[in-house]
């Protein structure tokens, strides 16, 4: 039996310009106020690294899953990893619902009072398709050039640099018909007054996916402990299943902890000012990602010509030889690239010249 969970909004006690979202009672607990988002290029190129900020890794993961490349790979850095299948683990959560939300959100509830300065969720695999291309799609790298004054400065950051899939204009939440590769489309609408009590409905919600994200100690209590309490029983007590309610929330953190109901940070910023990976101008970035993209297309067709039945087997030789030196070349090229934005994303004085181009 599920007993029907109540939601209380205590009459103009939380206000600010920030999101004003379902709230309990309050706690003790003041909270803080929210990022300032304006920054000037000068700024971000200028201010010293913080490699000093403290920072904790929070990861969501099955019992089944392999994460010793943390411990392996990253083993001074702070980590809180939830096994969600797993009730006697030392990081624990009160069910297995809503995907990573349910990790994410019990990690702030227990430790909303000794958050480190920079909190990072992320999932359980080192390699994946959503991780970022310029740093070979590989957690650990992405995890040890995270710019973690960026975070603190903005307050929320989106670990992916690449806008699809996710932005711009994903979610059309006024929409009624079903769309079958976005389940939670026509149901946010249904249920964002339960998350969202006050906030109008907006017409899109987008942001980078895939439900990995940095967000500074201010931004997470610029919300009271009360209200993540709130967020985690609405969870625990939704009657939808949890691949809808997951997905729901991997569109629902970018609105919490930037209040923009469309949240798309443009690639080169991206990766320049949170990775220090900096092409010296969007022009030089996209023509790596066209050249990246000629790349694959010369490997997938040189893998169907490799793979094509034939009578005449004269010309294999040479033809393949082509392919080969064609890719190398693409390849060599890219990765010539690639160092060199690692290098001038190095210098603060390149990073302000390319973030200003």
């Amino acid at each position: 039996m599920i007993i029907p969970f109540i939601y209380y909004w205590p009459k103009d006690w939380y206000s600010r310009s920030r999101p004003a979202s379902i709230q309990t009672p309050p706690s003790s607990t003041t909270p803080t106020s929210g990022p300032n988002p304006s920054t000037t290029t000068s700024e971000v190129a200028l201010t010293p690294s913080r490699s000093s900020a403290s920072r904790t890794l929070v990861v969501a993961r099955l019992d089944r899953e392999d994460v010793s490349w943390i411990q392996q790979e990253l083993p001074d850095l702070q980590t809180a990893i939830y096994v969600v299948d797993d009730p006697s683990a030392e990081y624990h959560v009160p069910r297995n619902k809503g995907h990573e939300a349910m990790a994410y959100l019990t990690y702030i509830i227990d430790h909303y009072e000794s958050l480190p300065e920079v909190t990072i969720y992320i999932h359980s695999d080192r390699f994946t398709w959503h991780n970022n291309d310029l740093l070979d799609s590989d957690l650990v790298k992405m995890i040890e050039r995270l710019n973690s004054d960026r975070v603190i400065r903005e307050g929320y950051f989106p670990l992916r640099c690449h806008l699809q899939p996710g932005c711009s204009d994903n979610l059309h939440l006024n929409r009624t018909d079903e769309n079958a590769h976005k389940p939670e489309e026509t149901v946010i609408r249904k249920v964002w007054s339960e998350l969202h009590q006050v906030d109008p409905l907006p017409a899109t919600l987008s942001a980078p996916c895939c439900g990995q994200f940095a967000v500074s100690r201010d931004s997470i209590r610029a919300f009271p402990h009360s209200q993540y309490l709130a967020w985690r029983e609405w969870i625990l007590q939704t009657d939808l299943d949890d691949v809808v309610s997951g997905r729901i929330w991997e569109y629902t953190w970018h609105y919490i902890f930037s209040s923009k109901a469309d949240f798309c940070p443009d690639p080169h910023r991206c990766y320049c000012d949170g990775y220090g990976v900096c092409f010296e101008s969007k022009a030089a970035l996209d023509a790596w990602f066209t050249l990246d993209t000629t790349r694959k297309d010369a490997e997938d067709e040189y893998r169907e010509w490799k793979e094509m039945p034939r009578e005449d087997d004269s010309d294999v030789e040479e033809q393949n030889g082509i392919y080969e030196q064609d890719i190398h070349s693409m390849v060599t090229e890219l990765d010539r690239l690639k160092e060199e934005a690692i290098a001038r994303g190095d210098d603060p004085t390149n990073r302000r010249i390319a973030l200003d181009s």
